[in-house]
C-alpha cells in the first residue's frame, strides 16, 4: 500500500495527436504544478536519471515561461499526517500517505512557491475535489489550465478530467509529467488526448506562448 520504487525510463518523445487543437491563450491560461513534493518524488531513486531529471527541468522551464508571460502559477500539495477521515478510501489503496515530517510535504527548493503564487491543499486525486482551485481560477478569469507534475495516470489525469467537466480547457505537458512507468505515462497521455484535453511537449507549450505574445505585441 505504499508507493513503488520507479525504474528509470525515457520520457515520451513523440507528439500525442488528440481530438482537440485548442490554442493556448496566455490571457486565459494558468499553470498548475501538481504534487511535486519530496514524498512523491522520492519514488524515483535515481534523481539524475530520466524521468525525474527531465521532469524537474521541464517543470522549471514551464514555470519560468509562465512567469515571463504573466501567467498565474498554482501548486497543489497534500498535507502530511492526515487522519483516517481525511484519507478516506485512499487509505485502502495507498496507506497513510505523507508523514508529518516537513521534508515529506515540502516542494524542492528550485520549484518552491514564490510570493504571489497560489497553493492548493488537496486530499484526493483531483486538485479540484473539496478545494478552492475552481474559485481561484474564476477569480483570475482563467479558463485554461496547463498541468505538469506527478503522477500522470493518477492525479494529473483526474485533475485534467475534472477541469474538462468544469469547462476549463486542460493542457498536459507530455514530458512535464512523470509516472510509475513509461507504459503508465503513455497510457495516461493517450487517455487525456482522446477524452479530456490537449497533450503537448513542454517546448511546444513554451513556443506557443512566446509566439502568441509576439503576435499580440505586434498588433
Amino acid at each position: 500500500m505504499s508507493l513503488p520504487s520507479i525504474d528509470a525510463y525515457l520520457m515520451p518523445d513523440s507528439p500525442v495527436e488528440g481530438r482537440v487543437t485548442w490554442p493556448i491563450d496566455h490571457g486565459r491560461a494558468a499553470l498548475l504544478i501538481h504534487d511535486m513534493q519530496n514524498y512523491f518524488l522520492r519514488a524515483f531513486p535515481q534523481p539524475a536519471a530520466p524521468p525525474l531529471a527531465d521532469l524537474m527541468a521541464n517543470v522549471l522551464s514551464l514555470r519560468e515561461a509562465c512567469v515571463q508571460h504573466g501567467i498565474p502559477v498554482l501548486y497543489s500539495r497534500q498535507p502530511g499526517g492526515q487522519s483516517r477521515a481525511q484519507r478516506g478510501l485512499l487509505l485502502d489503496f495507498w496507506g497513510p500517505g505523507l508523514s508529518a515530517n516537513p521534508f515529506d510535504t515540502a516542494i524542492p527548493d528550485p520549484l518552491a512557491p514564490r510570493p504571489g503564487d497560489h497553493v492548493i491543499d488537496k486530499t484526493r486525486y483531483s486538485a479540484f475535489h473539496h478545494t478552492h482551485l475552481a474559485e481561484v481560477l474564476a477569480g483570475l478569469d482563467r479558463t485554461q489550465l496547463i498541468i505538469c507534475g506527478v503522477y500522470a495516470h493518477i492525479g494529473v489525469l483526474t485533475t485534467a478530467t475534472d477541469a474538462m467537466m468544469r469547462d476549463i480547457q486542460p493542457f498536459v505537458a507530455a514530458d512535464g509529467v512523470a509516472d510509475f512507468s513509461r507504459d503508465h505515462h503513455e497510457a495516461a497521455l493517450r487517455h487525456i488526448s482522446d477524452r479530456v484535453g490537449r497533450v503537448m511537449a513542454t517546448r511546444a507549450i513554451i513556443t506557443a506562448l512566446s509566439q502568441q505574445r509576439l503576435a499580440v505585441s505586434g498588433r
